[in-house]
């Protein structure tokens, strides 16, 4: 059978004679060699460009996987230094990044915002014998916070120090009388209600009876200790007529606290005199009591 030629320019594989071995061709270690070699010589060209073409220096790398950014710290050494009308808070920044601001929070509401670089803070708007929780918190630009806390009392305050306000309980009791023919027990209670002539801070007060619409004075403060008088009609009788009374009431605070938000007077002690003089042929006449009273409302 005849054989069919090779195409052009491709050579004839030799043909080993029949009984001899075939001569060797290309290992396969030796591709595999050759194709690493190439792999290689790629790489090293495209590290040589990269370095080439970035400009960059090592200062503005990416950091590693490993480095460290900073966290946000709370404030640490938070301390309270209380007084009667004041808190002084003090604190130092956390070891971290720096915050945006500081956010300080009373009873659990935001009081103030404060710049950074601020380590004190004075509250002046507290009351005495009152227990306050802060929060001091970093805030940091994304808004991330870290917080520390800190409890304190503040201390009791001098009685002049007091607003005399609110609706009083007040005991009397008579401890002399004369010029009445019918005086009666001498003892009893009274609804009185105070109210100052100022917004805030103890001042002159107005006293009213809450059941005698007559009785209307205002108290001159001094330290303690309040004054003032009123003239009253048809509380004493002379045969069928009435007469008018003066009368002159003197207290001074005893005990104070906390009352509707408010340091003011919670007792109070003094007295209540009333005098008649001798009109429409009756004799003068006149009393004098003691009162004591306590804050209900």
């Amino acid at each position: 059978m005849a054989s069919i030629p090779p195409p052009p320019d491709r050579p004839t594989a030799p043909v080993a004679p029949i009984g001899e071995p075939a001569p060797p061709g290309p290992s396969s270690r030796a591709t595999i060699i050759a194709i690493v070699a190439s792999v290689a010589a790629i790489a090293i060209i495209g590290a040589t460009l990269a370095i080439a073409n970035s400009g960059a220096s090592d200062a503005t790398a990416t950091p590693s996987v490993g480095s460290t950014t900073g966290v946000l710290a709370a404030p640490v050494g938070v301390a309270a230094d209380p007084s009667a009308f004041k808190v002084v808070l003090t604190w130092t920044p956390g070891e971290g990044i720096a915050p945006a601001h500081f956010v300080v929070s009373r009873n659990g509401s935001v009081a103030s915002t404060l710049d950074p670089t601020t380590t004190r803070w004075v509250d002046d708007d507290v009351l005495p014998e009152t227990r306050y929780t802060y929060r001091i918190a970093a805030v940091g630009a994304d808004g991330t916070r870290a917080s520390s806390r800190v409890t304190t009392h503040t201390t009791s305050a001098p009685l002049d120090t007091t607003a005399l306000r609110g609706i009083f309980n007040v005991h009397f009791h008579a401890t002399s009388h004369f010029g009445f023919s019918d005086f009666g027990s001498g003892n009893g209670n009274l609804g009185w209600r105070f109210v100052p002539t100022c917004a805030k801070g103890p001042c002159d007060t107005k006293l009213a009876d809450l059941h005698q619409k007559d009785f209307r004075l205002t108290l001159e403060r001094t330290g303690v200790s309040y004054k003032g008088d009123v003239t009253l009609h048809a509380q004493v009788r002379c045969g069928s007529a009435t007469v008018s009374s003066t009368v002159t009431v003197t207290v001074r605070v005893t005990d104070a606290g906390v009352a509707g938000g408010r340091w003011v007077a919670t007792r109070i002690e003094g007295t209540m005199k009333q005098f008649e003089p001798a009109q429409l042929g009756c004799v003068a006449s006149g009393a004098t009591f003691d009162v004591a009273g306590h804050i209900v409302h």
